[in-house]
């Protein structure tokens, strides 16, 4: 019989299996209401796909954050809606109903878009929309949120496509800069300010990788390594699985400041 300490190492969050079922956990739940409703009302689908990851996320975030959707507000400006809001729950809120929030940009943690399928004639507007959003709450405030682009399917789109369209929305400025682009199970890309090989030598750069079936995986536990990065650096063999995805590499881009 399995020991229990064996059953525990062999289901930890680091195995390659759990970040393929992760990946089909998500699959599988974005298309329960597409089972249902067809092609009857997309904004309900688009939401349920939103609220999908959303119930991901507060599976593994402390109670000092919570997993919203809303708007921004500083000074009489108002973000434009974000998918994906996770702010700090210590501080006032100016609004909330539900999953619904307003909140000022001291609040804010993590900026996420979700797409259902991007394609590349709509990447650059989505993160120019997102790093409007980042530099829209972190400049008025100590604010240094997450940004990521999530889609759960694409067409058409390569690494060089992502990186070029990062640059680009960036605009040269940090606070205008996106973190995380997860596109479809396999492409993932990740802002580095020191790469892994370097930890000591910041670079600042976009580097893709290949990652078959757990693309999806690694933009969860980036999210979450963000948000409470000394739990997960002193546990990292907990949280990645050990092969790691630098063998897996398929270009890279350095940010440039203006």
């Amino acid at each position: 019989m399995m020991s229990f300490s064996h059953r525990i190492s062999a289901k930890k969050m680091s195995d390659l299996a759990y970040f393929q079922s992760l990946t089909q956990e998500l699959q599988a739940l974005k298309n329960r209401v597409r089972h249902y409703i067809k092609d009857a009302h997309w904004l309900s689908d688009g939401l349920w796909k939103e609220s999908v990851l959303r119930s991901v996320l507060k599976r593994h975030l402390p109670k000092s954050l919570e997993v919203g959707t809303g708007f921004i507000v500083k000074d009489g400006e108002v973000s434009t809606q974000i998918d994906i809001l996770i702010y700090d729950t210590t501080k006032p809120i100016l609004f909330q109903d539900g999953d619904f929030v307003v909140v000022t940009p001291d609040l804010v943690k993590a900026i996420i878009e979700v797409k259902t399928r991007l394609r590349k004639a709509d990447l650059a507007t989505e993160l120019n929309k997102l790093a409007e959003n980042h530099h829209f709450a972190a400049s008025t405030a100590l604010c240094r949120p997450f940004v990521g682009l999530f889609s759960y399917d694409t067409v058409g789109i390569y690494h060089n496509d992502v990186q070029t369209s990062l640059e680009q929305a960036s605009e040269g400025h940090p606070r205008r800069v996106v973190h995380c682009v997860s596109l479809g199970d396999d492409l993932f890309t990740r802002y580095w300010e020191c790469p892994p090989e370097t930890p000591r030598q910041p670079r600042n750069l976009w580097r893709s990788y290949h990652l078959e079936s757990i693309a999806p995986a690694y933009f969860i536990h980036n999210i979450i390594e963000s948000l409470c990065p000394e739990s997960v650096v002193n546990n990292d063999t907990m949280w990645y699985p050990q092969e790691g995805k630098e063998a897996h590499t398929l270009g890279e881009l350095e940010f440039t400041r203006a």
